[in-house]
């Protein structure tokens, strides 16, 4: 993988090195343990809750595996700093909206409605790989931190209170600051995820394919995505500097498309 130095990409890495060590001094008492205990509560009360309707996995093997091989794909990657600590899983929800949304500790969602309005396997590793970013930096725990505390992350964690639960799915139902990072998060996320794509089969510019696509849809038609991720055409022309700087490889393969209509037709009708 050949780097170019950049005034951007620097940015990139600062905002890495000093959120890493904000983390550190605010974040140190809660655990990896305690941020995958975390996730499995949320996801557990993900199953109990009738809004989401997640595609069992049994008798759909084929589309599982081929969602699954992607993230794989990007959590065995070198510069993941949690890859082997959390425990990766991927599931796709029954529900025509677009929506995508991750939980502590490894667990990411990825709607029906948003695997057919994308168009290729670029587009949807680079909509895992800016998830497994979002994971690997805690930026989900982060949010919550700021909500709750850690004494309350460790409650919550630990004991898995119903209500406290609920409050935070009804957050993600909504729509509301559960589901939005700072500018910050943000960079960090893309320039974590672009360096985990050059060490992909896949472009590495899928997240700016993915965010494109989703931008450049009419506003009414615009997924949650956008007000939750800060995007504008300025955050896509930064992920573009982010590429030129990192010198990776920005082809897409002639076959993206092809193996990802097969994939959007295994689904269950």
């Amino acid at each position: 993988m050949r780097i170019k130095f950049s005034s951007i990409w620097f940015l990139g890495a600062l905002i890495v090195f000093l959120y890493s060590c904000k983390k550190t001094d605010e974040l140190a008492d809660f655990t990896e343990e305690e941020e995958i205990l975390l996730g499995d509560k949320l996801a557990e009360a993900i199953v109990e809750d009738e809004e989401f309707n997640i595609i069992a996995e049994e008798g759909n093997s084929i589309p599982y595996g081929y969602a699954k091989s992607r993230l794989a794909e990007i959590t065995s990657t070198s510069v993941i700093s949690k890859g082997e600590e959390f425990n990766w899983n991927i599931y796709l929800l029954d529900d025509d909206n677009r929506q995508a949304f991750a939980f502590p500790g490894g667990n990411i969602y990825i709607s029906s409605g948003m695997i057919f309005f994308l168009d290729n396997e670029d587009q949807f590793s680079g909509l895992i790989a800016h998830l497994v970013a979002h994971i690997d930096q805690s930026h989900i725990t982060e949010t919550l931190f700021f909500k709750y505390g850690v004494n309350g992350l460790k409650r919550i964690a630990n004991s898995g209170s119903e209500s406290d639960l609920k409050s935070i799915i009804n957050d993600l139902e909504l729509s509301n600051e559960f589901l939005s990072f700072t500018r910050g998060n943000e960079l960090q996320a893309d320039t974590l995820a672009i360096t985990m794509l050059a060490e992909t089969a896949q472009s590495c510019d899928a997240v700016g394919l993915f965010f494109t696509k989703t931008l450049n849809v009419q506003s009414n038609q615009q997924s949650q995505i956008i007000a939750a991720h800060r995007l504008d055409q300025t955050r896509i022309e930064d992920i573009s500097q982010v590429v030129i700087a990192n010198g990776c490889d920005t082809q897409v393969d002639d076959q993206s498309a092809s193996r990802y209509q097969s994939f959007r037709n295994s689904l269950p009708r």
